[in-house]
């Protein structure tokens, strides 16, 4: 078995057709010319339409595959619409998720900055809000309220620090987090947040780009958005930022 789930490691070439270890996922595409179509599960829950922000279940399907096994702890520390919960019960993990501002009757209302886990975890996802492009609540607490790229960076990292304690050593936190269009330039968001979480002792495992594919508004939204990176001497964001990093063992 594997060191970190119940993959066979001696069956390997059994798994290509469901986990994936490229750098690069493609959405909206029929052709497979070698890279990683995100495929359509029937097993996996569908995305509410009435949530904004939504990440989507291949994201938890993959890594809680490849880097739990069954019964251990999964925490999702921003909860949003609970995708990550459904994934993991159907994949027999035992999941706590929490967010400030629960939607459903199964995440529990709480702030990552200071939610306390009675065991550790033994895998993390943290997907947190792209600053206020998507404002969820009036809380002060929120990512979502804040307009300023450094008071946000400087409230992930304390929200960081009690996230990643949380951790097992050796093992996984995924991070999702994209790039933001602010005052005529684009900043880099998560890759910064991903830095303050190596600080963590943590390490980059790896950097996967998922393609936003086609979003809403479809061919009209993409010739407003073409017209508007003509002008604005910008180009269109190739997609979300996915950050594998592992943790070291704990500092004595």
């Amino acid at each position: 078995m594997g060191k970190y789930s119940d993959l066979n490691l001696k069956d390997w070439r059994n798994y290509q057709e469901d986990i994936t270890t490229d750098s690069l996922w493609i959405g909206n595409k029929k052709k497979n010319d070698g890279k990683f179509i995100i495929p359509k599960r029937d097993i996996l829950p569908k995305n509410s339409k009435d949530f904004h922000g939504l990440f989507i279940p291949e994201i938890p399907y993959q890594f809680i595959k490849r880097f739990t096994k069954k019964g251990e702890l999964v925490w999702d520390c921003f909860g949003g619409s609970g995708t990550t919960y459904k994934v993991a019960k159907i994949l027999n993990r035992e999941c706590i998720i929490t967010d400030l501002n629960p939607k459903e009757k199964f995440i529990k209302k709480g702030s990552a900055e200071n939610y306390k886990l009675e065991t550790k975890a033994d895998l993390i996802f943290m997907h947190p809000p792209y600053l206020n492009i998507v404002k969820y609540s009036d809380n002060k607490a929120d990512l979502s309220t804040i307009d300023d790229i450094e008071l946000f960076l400087e409230k992930f990292k304390i929200i960081s620090n009690n996230v990643c304690k949380q951790l097992k050593e050796n093992r996984f936190l995924i991070l999702v987090c994209g790039n933001i269009y602010k005052n005529q330039e684009e900043h880099t968001l998560g890759l910064w947040c991903k830095d303050i979480i190596r600080e963590n002792n943590f390490k980059l495992k790896s950097h996967i780009i998922k393609d936003y594919g086609e979003t809403k508004g479809g061919n009209k939204n993409y010739n407003l958005n073409y017209y508007r990176q003509l002008k604005g001497s910008y180009n269109n964001f190739y997609g979300d930022n996915i950050f594998v990093l592992q943790k070291n063992k704990d500092i004595k």
